[in-house]
């Protein structure tokens, strides 16, 4: 639009500078060489005149009154000229122009104080009997002179007429090549921005689609734009959008999951102790009455059921810990003093499997909010799944750094590694990879350290080990803990 406002814009100023052209030569030019062409007429006939005048020829009255007629209009005229020469100049004329009526407004006031002067001389000549030879002469020799100039003066307007046509011819050859060039210019700038627009919103699709997919459920579903305007930016941040709608959604859906597997874990758990209850009290009275009897074989049967027994027992127990795990009770705790009590805790049954248990903890005091009992269980159940997978030996070795505001805690293990396909998994309530497993390890795990406001990564690389890190905020020291959230 602004380009085809600028094409009317210029051909608008060349059409006035031609209109004033063309006025110049309709109002002023033409009128003047008319003007002009009629004094000449004039001033030949009474040149004409004079001339039978001084050959002794009388002169009728009413030839007379006819030139004293012509006389007077020969003035009227070339005043009339001189004025309309003089109005000219009051408009906005170019340079050329303006000169060239300034030099014939010269000119003409030259021929009305001629003709002015030579009008007392034309009544002597023509009013009295008899004149001198010098006086025609000279008057002669002066309107001669008038009429050269009134000639040349002619001729210069007609000159100036035919090149103000030249002009005006070139300036509408020149206002129609441009307006012409300008025309295609606008086309295709038009041309171009609607190139330009169509491959600006072309991303708007590929956005609306995007949306569409994640309305329709496919919260992976990502798009790619990769422009650095508005809407690439607009594009990362629908990225970003739906990276948080899938994550999210993937919480509701293991959060539902864990609260399925919670209530069904407390539903096992009430109709499986009872009965375990009863049949661990019937073992101990059958071993205290086989011990009478002498029969070490019924007993040694009665000890493994017995074994079997508190083993499930133990998985109860735990199902029960899984479906009532309380909200943790947060304090300022010390992540490295943690990490020492439980490195002291478990380290003889770590040892007794030859693996070499290292700790490699911060220079300084890490400070987190945190409840020191359900954090030691989550970190314990991950030793414990490490110590299992190194049955050949090893490094494992519990880190602690800064990272950030953050402090992460690590378990390093030389296990054997976890497949890629089972690690998708490991956290899912149930799954396990190990033949007496409960699933349910992990699982709490996670389930504490997001109660504490934190992350639990792992990454595995099978062959040479696995790494568990859990990542929790940072707490200054004299942070003042409320509700599961602390204040520096």
């Amino acid at each position: 639009m602004l380009a085809f406002v600028g094409v009317m814009g210029f051909a608008t100023q060349r059409m006035r500078v031609v209109e004033r052209q063309l006025a110049l030569i309709n109002k002023t030019y033409l009128r003047l060489t008319l003007i002009l062409g009629e004094v000449y007429i004039i001033q030949r006939a009474l040149l004409n005149t004079i001339a039978e005048r001084s050959d002794g020829q009388g002169t009728s009255k009413f030839l007379l009154e006819h030139m004293k007629l012509a006389r007077r209009y020969r003035l009227h005229d070339v005043e009339l000229a001189l004025r309309l020469a003089g109005g000219a100049l009051s408009d906005g004329l170019p340079e050329t122009d303006r000169s060239f009526l300034l030099s014939t407004r010269q000119q003409m006031s030259r021929l009305v104080e001629g003709f002015r002067e030579n009008e007392r001389r034309f009544d002597q000549l023509f009013g009295s009997a008899s004149i001198h030879a010098l006086d025609v002469d000279r008057l002669m020799r002066d309107e001669n002179k008038l009429l050269g100039q009134s000639r040349r003066l002619r001729n210069a307007l007609g000159a100036q007429v035919r090149r103000t046509a030249v002009d005006v011819e070139r300036s509408q050859r020149y206002a129609l090549w441009a307006t012409a060039g300008l025309v295609l210019l606008a086309l295709a700038v038009g041309v171009m921005v609607t190139i330009r627009s169509a491959r600006m919103l072309r991303p708007l699709r590929t956005l609306v689609l995007g949306a569409k997919r994640i309305g329709s459920g496919d919260y992976a579903s990502r798009v790619s734009v990769s422009s650095g305007d508005e809407l690439g930016e607009l594009a990362r941040e629908f990225n970003s959008m739906a990276v948080a709608v899938e994550e999210r959604e993937t919480r509701l859906i293991r959060s539902e999951r864990m609260a399925a597997a919670g209530r069904l874990a407390s539903h096992i758990t009430h109709e499986v102790r009872n009965p375990l209850n009863a049949i661990s009290l019937n073992t101990e009275l059958l071993e205290e009455e086989i011990d009478q009897e002498n029969k070490p074989d019924v007993k040694a049967l009665l000890g493994g059921i017995r074994r079997e027994v508190d083993r499930l027992t133990e998985i109860t127990e735990e199902y029960l810990r899984f479906a009532r795990l309380p909200k943790p009770h947060l304090e300022l705790e010390d992540a490295n003093e943690i990490l020492r009590g439980l490195a002291a805790f478990c380290r003889g049954e770590i040892e007794a499997q030859k693996i070499v248990l290292k700790l490699d903890l911060h220079d300084q005091p890490l400070w987190i909010a945190a409840d020191e009992n359900q954090l030691r269980q989550a970190l314990l159940n991950i030793v414990r799944n490490a110590r299992e997978a190194m049955d050949q030996g090893g490094v494992l070795c519990l880190c602690s750094s800064l990272v950030g505001d953050q402090v992460a805690l690590s378990v390093v293990d030389q296990g054997a590694g976890i497949d890629q396909t089972a690690l998708a998994s490991i956290f899912e309530p149930f799954f396990s990879t190990k033949d007496s497993g409960t699933g349910l390890g992990l699982p709490l795990t996670q389930q504490i350290v997001q109660e504490h406001g934190g992350v639990l990564e792992v990454a595995s690389v099978l062959g040479k080990g696995t790494t568990f890190t859990i990542r929790l905020p940072l707490a200054d020291s004299r942070a003042t803990v409320e509700v599961g959230r602390f204040a520096k």
